[in-house]
């Protein structure tokens, strides 16, 4: 009982605030609420559904070794995938039946498109962000591997593992360079990025989802120069993928550029890597610049220095347990707020096109 009186408190604050917010204000509240409230409510709602019905799933990283054999790693790649499959479901099982509801979104919305494009284009586009937007976080991890640097033990692992066994491919795919870009780009550009942008512009948006991408990568939460400039280069790279999500409307281009730098690779294909990539930055760099300015053009700077802010604070302060109950508390408070801003806006629509 205690909770839902918590519940209902923090649901009566949200309503005093919102009921003195201007329209416009109030859309953007909405969209900003909805996407936090998602970051949250949709893997706290799998591990509610998880627990009600006895699914039993394994995590492999937890106890990952250097010296995992051949099978063990397979099995890894399975129990791995049935992890990312189950727990990256919970966004979508909230946010697509809510956008459905609010704005009638389909799977193109969310980027599964070649949204009138070539997929030469879209390959070319995808490896033209990367090589404008990852260079830097390619030449860290080059020098890392001169120079290693302290990690969680499961990413050492993995930098000890020896990379000769289709096995180790195998398990690398689903972790990083096949399965993170699938994943990882569905959500935060398909749909924080995309729900963002709708009333935020798309500048504004491309900041708040790459922060939250970003600083949602706790791995990295090490205060040391190689951490905090895996931040700094994953950040960069997050805006990269937000930009040519923005200007081509298609998950392609994100996909494959993510997948370039979660590649694993030795020192010597790193280095080819980066000197590659150096290349192709300087080849588009003035078909590169005017896009950036007319992504950014719409949307002001201050309102992207402020979802950025948001995100990156919301996900660091969150990536440590999302368990604790006021933080299921203010995930469904935020939810459950962004419904009532949007039916507000839904009647209010409504009301305008019957007069």
């Amino acid at each position: 009982m205690r909770v839902f009186r918590r519940l209902a408190r923090a649901l009566r604050k949200f309503q005093a605030i919102l009921r003195i917010m201007p329209a416009i204000s109030q859309r953007r509240a909405a969209a900003l609420l909805e996407v936090l409230g998602v970051y949250l409510a949709g893997p706290v709602m799998m591990l509610g559904l998880r627990r009600v019905l006895g699914i039993s799933l394994i995590n492999p990283l937890n106890h990952l070794t250097a010296q995992a054999t051949g099978n063990e790693l397979v099995t890894a790649s399975r129990q791995l995938l049935v992890l990312l499959l189950f727990s990256n479901s919970g966004y979508f099982l909230i946010a697509a039946p809510l956008n459905w509801w609010y704005r009638r979104r389909r799977p193109a919305d969310y980027g599964f498109t070649t949204a009138g494009h070539t997929w030469k284009l879209l390959l070319l586009a995808g490896l033209a962000t990367a090589a404008f937007w990852e260079w830097p976080v390619v030449a860290l991890g080059l020098v890392n591997s001169m120079h290693p640097g302290q990690t969680v033990p499961w990413r050492q692992a993995l930098l000890d593992m020896s990379m000769g066994r289709w096995q180790y491919w195998l398990f690398t795919g689903v972790l990083s360079w096949a399965g993170a870009p699938f994943f990882e780009e569905i959500f935060a550009r398909g749909y924080c990025q995309r729900r963002l942008a709708e009333d935020w512009g798309d500048g504004p948006a491309i900041a708040g989802a790459a922060c939250l991408f970003t600083f949602g990568h706790s791995q990295y939460f090490r205060a040391d120069p190689y951490n905090a400039g895996m931040l700094a280069g994953l950040l960069i790279s997050a805006i990269g993928f937000g930009l040519i999500f923005a200007w081509t409307r298609s998950l392609v281009p994100a996909m494959v550029a993510h997948a370039v730098f979660d590649i694993p690779m030795s020192t010597v294909w790193q280095g080819i890597l980066l000197a590659g990539l150096l290349f192709g930055a300087a080849v588009v760099w003035r078909r590169a610049v005017p896009i950036v300015k007319q992504v950014f053009s719409t949307g002001s700077g201050a309102a992207g220095v402020a979802l950025g802010t948001i995100g990156a604070g919301y996900a660091a302060l969150t990536s440590v347990d999302r368990t604790i109950l006021y933080v299921v508390i203010a995930a469904y408070c935020m939810l459950l707020s962004a419904i009532v801003l949007e039916a507000k806006d839904r009647r209010r629509a409504a009301r305008a096109q019957s007069a």
